[in-house]
């Protein structure tokens, strides 16, 4: 009993220490994990959250089934999300010369971000829209500091699907 009430403090220490948010208002720099259940596993410094699970940090969103949150030296190293389908959203801001914020949704039956590395990765079933883009394939490794994208079909062609501004539709007519 005695073991079972220090694992469940330790578990609800680590979680205020990883996540200092938790007992207050999201800050842009802290995590926000909401879930049914949690079950923290020690031995490999996982905390898994189970049923309809949330993620959120400042403009950032992973919703799933079942989420895991790896730790390393009580840091997060990846956040790996699994359901029918995952879910990740991000708001973006603007790249030099453009005026609007652009939103970055993916879905996939398992979504992985490595948010030091500030990467996604998105795993069966994938899609991946930004500004009207819209990528789908089987597998699909998105780099957000670099912003390169690389999509693999193991099962299924990749698909990609590009808005095309109205100025340059008007410059090729133009040159016809």
């Amino acid at each position: 009993m005695f073991k079972a009430t220090l694992g469940i403090i330790q578990l609800a220490c680590l979680t205020l220490a990883v996540f200092p948010g938790a007992t207050r208002a999201a800050a842009p720099n802290s995590i926000q994990i909401e879930g049914d259940s949690a079950v923290f596993d020690q031995t490999s410094r996982n905390i898994i959250y189970s049923g309809s699970v949330i993620a959120t940090q400042g403009d950032l969103m992973i919703a799933g089934d079942e989420l895991t949150v790896a730790l390393v030296d009580d840091d997060v190293d990846t956040i790996r999300t699994i359901g029918a389908p995952a879910k990740f959203s991000l708001r973006q801001a603007a790249r030099d010369g453009e005026e609007q914020l652009a939103d970055l949704r993916a879905s996939a039956s398992t979504i992985i971000f490595a948010p030091t590395a500030n990467q996604l990765q998105l795993l069966g079933n994938a899609t991946l829209q930004q500004s009207g883009n819209i990528i789908r394939s089987d597998a699909i490794i998105y780099d957000l500091n670099a912003q390169q994208i690389r999509a693999d079909g193991d099962n299924e062609r990749v698909r990609m699907e590009f808005e095309i501004s109205d100025t340059t539709s008007l410059e090729a007519s133009e040159r016809q």
